[in-house]
Order: C-alpha cells, then structure tokens, then sequence
C-alpha cells in the first residue's frame, strides 16, 4: 500500500506526549520525516524534560522512520524558528506544519491571575504564530498544509476563560490565513478534539467539569455523547489532522473539524439569525420597541442564569 507522506516533511509541536505524539507517530507510518517538538514541560507550564521529545524520535527510527528531536519553548518567535530550522537542517524542506503544543491554567476568572492568563495566550495562541510565521514561506514552496489544534473550549468551558480565549483564537487565525495563502496552493484547517488523556487527572480540571455538571452548563459539545464515549483513543485526532493534509481533503481550507470517541464532524461556519433591518438605522429606542424585543427574544433563554436567588461574594 502506497504511504501517503513519503519524501514529505512535517513539523508537530507538542508531539512528545498524547495527541501530538500519536499524531507524529502517523505521519511517520505513512512514510513523512518528522520533526518531533516538545520542551517536555507539564500541563500547567513549567519545568522541562528533553527526553520526552527524543523518546518519541526513538519510536519512530525503530519502526523504520526518520525523524529529529527539537525542544524549544513554542511559546516564542525564536522558539518557531528553531522548530522551522531543525526541519530545513535535517531534511531540507518543510511541507507540513502541525500546531498542538498547549498547556492549561484552570481557574474561575475570579481567581486567575494575569501570569495564568498571559502564559495560556503566549503557548496555545502566539506560539502557532511563531511556528507559521517561520514556516509559511518554506510551506508555501512545497504546496503544503497546516493543521492548528484548537478545542471544544472555545465554544465555553467553565474556568478556563484563558484557554477558551486562545483556542477560539486560533479558529480565527486559521480562517484568516486560509484566505491569505489559499492563492499559493496551502491550505489551513483545525481540528477540535476530545482527547482528556493524563490532564483528566489534574485537579483543576476535574473541577471544571464538576462545576459544569454542576451548574448543567456542559461543553455544548458533550452533550451528543456519553461521556464513556468520548473519552477517545488519541489516534482519532491524529488522524484527523493527518486526513487534512491529504489530496482527500483538497476541498478544504478555513475550516474545522470536531472529533470525539466514534464521532467526527464538520463544523459549521458561523452564520446569523433572525434579521431585523430597519432603513434608518438602529438606536436605542428602536431596539426597545415591543415588536422587536419580541422578534428578538421569542423561545429564547439565558442557559447560565441563577436556578434560583443570585449567589453573593
């Protein structure tokens, strides 16, 4: 059976764990030369473990495959030069570039602090920045594709407005740059996955999902499917993303794709609902009259409102 990347070179960042390492693993079984980047920190941020990286380089030559170790922090714009450069250096040209390195810094916004919300934009937003911003040029010569991770998240999650923020980021960033490179051949897409793996355990986001239970305000996403059902093999992710930088899927480009246990899906585009013109504009007064409170409101309900009196600080 023919190998779909053979002589074709991609670049993942967060592949030393999870859905990137499954994702790296993939394209090194469909014969692509792989660059395999993780600093090897935890999921919170901090600390750092090189051997994570190269464990999953070792996989790969062991199965026959090529690939090369990178660590830098994807957090910065020298750390995506780097990513792009071990890439050229070892192979000579890049053709894929898939985003995943992220971290997580849970917590009610009433708690966050400012570090927990600047690290979770600079790792899961500005770090897709510093890796395309590198590689565009060197993608764009080889007629390549990118593939940027985002999340569920982004649609809401309790405590985690940081990480919504920056994932939801990221769907706009993969829509904008669709447009700019779609003359040149690249295409860019997201894939919005559920795969908990090991952060499941982590205590903040056990209560993130507690709380949500709680308050009955799931991930809209979670309500198609048990929650035994979606608790996934991280290969269905990775295969995604795979499938994206395929001929199979040439018709795509700024889009996304949500996968979930035995379920993958396209998602829709945003579009509007129940328009109202008014020829001279709209003012305050206009949007109080009755007739259009009404048109604007009809079967309509606040999904996070008090069950019952308003909590008080």
């Amino acid at each position: 059976m023919d190998r779909h990347f053979e002589g074709r070179v991609v670049a993942i960042t967060g592949s030393g764990r999870g859905i990137g390492r499954e994702t790296a693993l993939l394209f090194a079984r469909q014969g692509a030369k792989v660059v395999v980047n993780d600093l090897g920190g935890a999921p919170i941020g901090g600390g750092a473990d090189q051997s994570i990286a190269q464990t999953v380089v070792d996989e790969i030559k062991a199965m026959g495959g090529e690939a090369v170790a990178e660590t830098s922090n994807m957090s910065t714009m020298e750390g995506g030069r780097n990513l792009v450069g071990a890439a050229l250096d070892s192979f000579g040209r890049l053709d894929f570039l898939i985003n995943n390195a992220g971290i997580i810094r849970p917590a009610p916004l009433l708690e966050m602090t400012e570090e927990d919300f600047d690290i979770v934009i600079a790792v899961n937003l500005k770090g897709y920045f510093a890796t395309i911003k590198a590689g565009l040029e060197h993608i764009i010569k080889s007629r390549g594709a990118i593939v940027n991770y985002s999340s569920p998240s982004g649609w809401g999650h309790w405590g985690m407005t940081n990480y919504s923020a920056a994932k939801e980021g990221v769907t706009g960033l993969t829509r904008s740059l669709a447009r700019e490179v779609g003359e040149y051949g690249v295409r860019v897409n997201a894939v919005r996955p559920i795969a908990a793996g090991s952060t499941m355990d982590i205590p903040a986001i056990r209560r993130t999902l507690d709380e949500s239970a709680r308050l009955d305000v799931p991930l809209n996403s979670m309500q198609r499917l048990p929650w035994n059902n979606v608790m996934p093999e991280l290969r269905n992710p990775a295969a995604v993303a795979a499938w994206l930088c395929t001929d199979h899927a040439s018709v795509f480009s700024g889009r996304e794709f949500y996968i979930a246990g035995s379920q993958v899906a396209i998602v829709a585009d945003p579009e509007l609902t129940r328009d109202h013109f008014n020829a001279n504009g709209w003012s305050f007064e206009d949007l109080c009259n009755e007739e259009i409170v009404h048109g604007l409101t009809y079967n309509q309900h606040n999904a996070f409102a008090p069950k019952g009196e308003p909590k008080t600080l």
